[in-house]
């Protein structure tokens, strides 16, 4: 968890790892994921990183694609990807986790 803190705190070793992660995630190379193929793509990241597998609340989830598909056009792109991310650091921080 310490490397993930790391990241977290330094924007840009946070900005490589978000591009690395998008272009893994944008198998398609549209620049977009629908929220369907978001979905999948984090699921199987967080498994892969051995991260754990807490299922967001409904309310969590409309928050989510809030921050993530802000004009609600049903595809989310590296930037709403980077600001969900961003905004789950920053509750990491205020809860303490980061």
């Amino acid at each position: 968890m310490e490397k993930y803190k790391e990241i977290a705190n330094d924007p840009a070793k946070l900005e490589a790892s978000l591009k690395e992660a998008w272009a893994k995630m944008d198998v398609k190379g549209q620049g977009f994921l629908t929220h369907e193929e978001f979905k999948a793509a984090a699921e199987a990241m967080s498994k892969s990183l051995n991260l754990p597998q807490e299922q967001p609340t409904e309310e969590e989830k409309a928050a989510a694609k809030k921050i993530a598909d802000p004009n609600n056009t049903g595809k989310i792109t590296f930037e709403g990807f980077k600001a969900l991310v961003q905004a789950g650091i920053a509750k990491g921080k205020k809860e303490g986790k980061i």
